[in-house]
């Protein structure tokens, strides 16, 4: 009976560490680029979100891909529960910025012509 219950807390916490999916965030497409925020980057950093990347609209090759933050994982927590992803993503066409905000209610703005991110809140 005590190791049914001891297996019993172990599945429950491993059950409750587990965190939903996160949401898709819709690209941004124009003549030249699509913007995107892919949630689990293919070769980019080894936290997951916090990534931009753009991709050429006919041939889907990929142009650029920037890390917008860096997650800080303490490695005696789950990872998957630290992971903090991009929420939305807005193209100002007029100053030439990408605007997104993420599950932290962080917002950052990264300049297209640079590449240089800003944190504004």
């Amino acid at each position: 009976m005590i190791h049914t219950l001891a297996l019993l807390a172990l599945l429950a916490a491993n059950v409750m560490a587990k965190r939903v999916p996160p949401n898709e965030v819709p690209p941004i497409v124009t003549d030249k680029s699509v913007f995107s925020v892919p949630h689990f980057p293919e070769g980019g950093p080894a936290q997951k979100g916090g990534v931009v990347e753009a991709r050429e609209p006919k041939t889907n090759k990929l142009l650029w891909q920037v890390q917008i933050y860096k997650t800080q994982y303490d490695e005696k927590l789950e990872k998957d529960v630290q992971d903090v992803f991009i929420t939305s993503l807005t193209l100002d066409k007029v100053h030439n910025l990408l605007i997104m905000s993420d599950e932290k209610s962080r917002i950052f703005v990264l300049n297209l012509a640079t590449k240089k991110v800003t944190q504004i809140e």
